[in-house]
């Protein structure tokens, strides 16, 4: 049997739970715009295309994304659907 009695209690809230187990919290719904996950092999490009805009369009929605060559897996992203 093991003593928690000298076990310092810790708290944690969902954000910080969050980011501790590598996961990322899906942003707020904004109007306008759709949420994409990331998934491996996903790239800035392939995603402009796929949404039918610009990687620049893509940097614009996302201000979080602060290196166009770097985004991970499981992070989430706005984008704008396409007009049909």
């Amino acid at each position: 049997m093991t003593d928690f009695e000298n076990f310092e209690a810790i708290e944690l809230n969902l954000e910080d739970l969050d980011l501790a187990t590598g996961g990322y919290k899906r942003p707020k719904d904004k109007e306008g715009f759709e949420i994409y996950q990331i998934k491996r092999g996903d790239t800035l490009g392939r995603l402009a295309r796929q949404f039918k805009c610009t990687v620049k369009d893509l940097l614009n929605w996302n201000p979080k994304i602060t290196n166009r060559n770097l985004i991970f897996t499981g992070d989430y992203l706005y984008y704008k659907p396409a007009v049909k």
